[in-house]
């Protein structure tokens, strides 16, 4: 019996009677009672005063306003997972000889997950706009010049990436669409968490303290 919820209808009988249970008898007795029972109504919402709210500086969060720019950052983000797959690539062979096996499946996620998300965008953009973006092809990236300096850097650029792709998400109206965006952005959020382990485990910051 959900009593919890507002207002409570308690179940009638056909007979005009309301069936309560008696705690002992497993079969329930009748009482004798009304077949309308009065509800309390509950008191009006008082209207708020006119006023004018404070606005942010930057309108990023109302569609349809923000859809154009979302869709010129969902091109951008194709051509960046591109340049992310090359420098994780880049990146997981520098790293070959200080990670171990288990450490290098990290970065085979992070390329997998890569790949993923590129698709993922050029879903979301041929739904939206009825046209297909092509697959980017990265030129070659700048190699880290150490895998201490690649996993720093690669740390900064997955949390960049959940801010822009924020920002995508919020000109999403189709459930798909936001379900999509929400798996990307936890995803790099998990990739940024996972790379911060690496670091850390390799004491990444201590040799940095070093060559300074």
């Amino acid at each position: 019996m959900d009593y919890y919820s507002y207002p409570y209808i308690p179940d009638i009988s056909p007979y005009g009677c309301m069936e309560y249970w008696n705690g002992y008898n497993p079969n329930p007795y009748p009482y004798d009672t009304m077949r309308e029972m009065p509800m309390p109504h509950p008191p009006p919402m008082p209207h708020p005063p006119p006023v004018k709210c404070p606005q942010p500086d930057m309108d990023y969060y109302t569609y349809p306003e923000n859809l154009n720019e979302a869709l010129r950052m969902i091109e951008e983000a194709v051509m960046g997972e591109a340049s992310d797959v090359k420098f994780y690539e880049a990146l997981m062979k520098i790293c070959e000889k200080m990670c171990g096996k288990d450490d290098m499946k990290i970065f085979e996620g992070i390329i997998a997950d890569e790949h993923k998300h590129a698709q993922l965008f050029r879903t979301i953009y041929c739904e939206i706009t009825g046209h297909v973006l092509p697959e980017a092809h990265a030129d070659k990236v700048n190699a880290p010049k150490s895998c201490c300096e690649g996993l720093q850097e690669a740390i900064f650029d997955e949390l960049m990436a959940v801010e822009k792709y924020r920002r995508i998400l919020y000109a999403m109206q189709n459930r798909k669409h936001i379900n999509m965006l929400v798996e990307i952005i936890t995803d790099e959020q998990k990739h940024a968490q996972k790379l911060n382990y690496l670091y850390s485990k390799y004491d990444c910051g201590e040799m940095c303290r070093h060559k300074k």
